[in-house]
């Protein structure tokens, strides 16, 4: 299927260069409707199945033509060469690949319906309805900058507000007139489908290119139908409505008379003189017989899609059938075959004997053996030991080097030092031997100066908790004394020193007690 798709892009890719190099000629010889009749040819190879198995004895090569020893020799292959077929390392880049070209048509689309439904509704909301021609609503709005059929279901044609005084009787009798021949030739729908081709090739420069060529036959062949149906009597005055018209955004979906694309080029159509019946039918079966030739020649299954394919798979070393061809090797692997469906083996003394039973339940029967016919069934019938895995030898064990003995640790002595205290542990010797002295008169003096600036931090401390107690109370009396205040208001006030008050009692209570 993948390398269907594959051969499918790449056989419409070269027919759009194809179609991009004949319209011109076409168009001169036969006319712009055959032109844009052409382009109808990419859209169909994308459309078109594989060729079915009995076509494709005739457009490959068969068997028969190939040495007979070598499909002998692969047949005989064993079937654990076949996964080495499938390289794993290279499954991923496909799929990236695909994902990537699936969301960018998808991205595509989206904004095309996007913008095409934003058009719409801006147009319609700033519009309103003066006229009805069959199914076709027509529509005068503000937001329209010229003539524009747009609409495959609910068919509209808009124009400006002040298409009145720009144009006059006869060219927007013309303008209408190219409108209503875009919806009754079906162009609506042939945008929304060049679109749909343009979003598989939203990767190519190529279709791009192909989609603008085939708006501008599109317009040419529409151009050309309204002057069959008016007489050329109106190409002068059909030309001045072009050029009036010929300003502002073209929505891809919908068909502008506005459009400023190859506007020399529909101009210069409008100078040449109507090709006759039998051309135009001799070109219309040109058109035929190329659209067949070119639609077999690169159906897939034929000797050019084969060639195609190995041109792809050289150029960017990847296979497009790389992904079929390993699921039909999975789907070939012969499937184990299922063990007999046993439900129970068992081996347990007889009831009343000193042997044993074996019963046995296969394919919904049961078979019992008792004794010595037991012993003969599990002699005949062994259960088979699982193999005991390989255990990996124990690396050996690297030899360490000996560690030197640690130097002795020297003595430790507690004594007084006398002087200042300025150091607590200092070394000296005693007995020719080296020892660690303590000084116990420097701590015990260290800790009595710690003692002391301890308790004199608190005392400052509990001084200042008492001044602000004594500041809390001060406080509370003038609250409670204070009769400017509302009563409300000083009683809350009081609790809330109160508050204060009971906080802060706790608080030097727990001192205390620490």
């Amino acid at each position: 299927m993948i390398g269907w798709a594959m051969e499918a892009l790449l056989a419409s890719a070269l027919l759009m260069l194809a179609v991009l190099a004949l319209r011109a000629s076409v168009r001169r010889a036969f006319g712009a409707p055959v032109a844009y009749a052409l382009w109808a040819i990419p859209a169909l190879r994308l459309l078109l199945p594989p060729l079915p198995a009995g076509w494709r004895a005739e457009a490959l090569p068969t068997l028969a033509s190939l040495p007979a020893a070598a499909p002998i020799a692969h047949a005989l292959e064993p079937v654990t060469a076949l996964p080495a077929l499938v390289p794993q390392t290279a499954s991923l880049l496909p799929a990236i690949v695909l994902g990537t070209w699936a969301a960018g048509a998808v991205a595509l689309l989206l904004w095309q319906v996007a913008d095409y439904w934003r058009f719409r509704y801006r147009l319609l909301r700033r519009g309103i309805a003066v006229d009805r021609v069959g199914a076709i609503t027509i529509v005068q709005s503000e937001a329209a900058s010229g003539p524009v059929a747009f609409g495959v279901f609910d068919k509209v044609v808009a124009f400006p507000r002040d298409f009145a005084a720009r144009f006059d009787a006869e060219e927007r009798a013309l303008a209408l007139e190219h409108e209503l021949g875009h919806h009754r030739r079906g162009d609506l729908v042939a945008n929304w489908v060049a679109l749909a081709v343009l979003a598989l090739h939203w990767f190519n420069p190529l279709a791009w290119i192909a989609f603008r060529a085939f708006r501008a036959d599109q317009e040419m062949a529409n151009d050309a139908g309204v002057l069959v149906r008016l007489g050329g009597a109106s190409r002068h005055a059909y030309g001045c409505a072009i050029v009036k018209a010929a300003h502002g955004r073209a929505v891809t979906a919908t068909c502008h008379l506005h459009t400023v694309k190859d506007l020399k080029g529909r101009l210069r159509m409008l100078s040449k003189t109507r090709a006759s019946r039998t051309r135009t039918t001799l070109g219309v079966a040109a058109t035929a017989a190329i659209a067949l030739g070119a639609l077999g020649l690169t159906a897939s299954g034929t000797q050019a899609a084969e060639r195609m394919r190995g041109g792809v798979e050289e150029a960017v070393g990847i296979d497009p059938h790389a992904f079929d061809d390993a699921l039909s090797l999975m789907a070939s692997f012969p499937k184990p075959r299922a063990a007999p469906a046993v439900s129970s083996v068992r081996a347990v003394p007889a009831a009343g004997h000193h042997g044993q039973r074996v019963t046995i339940v296969h394919d919904g029967r049961t078979t019992t053996y008792e004794d010595q016919d037991a012993a003969d069934y599990i002699a005949a019938h062994p259960v088979p030991t699982p193999p005991v895995p390989p255990v990996a030898p124990l690396p050996p064990v690297p030899a360490f080097a000996a560690v030197p003995p640690l130097p002795p640790v020297p003595p430790v002595a507690s004594r007084r030092c006398g002087g200042q205290p300025t150091r607590f542990v200092m070394s000296a010797t005693q007995d020719g031997q080296r020892v660690t002295v303590i000084c116990s008169d420097h701590v015990e003096r260290a800790a009595r100066e710690a003692s002391r600036a301890a308790v004199e931090a608190r005392g400052q401390r509990d001084g200042a908790m008492r001044t602000a107690l004594a500041s809390l109370e001060q406080t509370r009396a003038q609250l409670a004394a204070n009769r400017d205040m509302p009563a409300e208001a000083r009683r809350e006030a009081v609790q809330g020193v109160e508050q204060a008050l009971r906080e802060l009692r706790d608080e030097m209570a727990q001192r205390d007690d620490d």
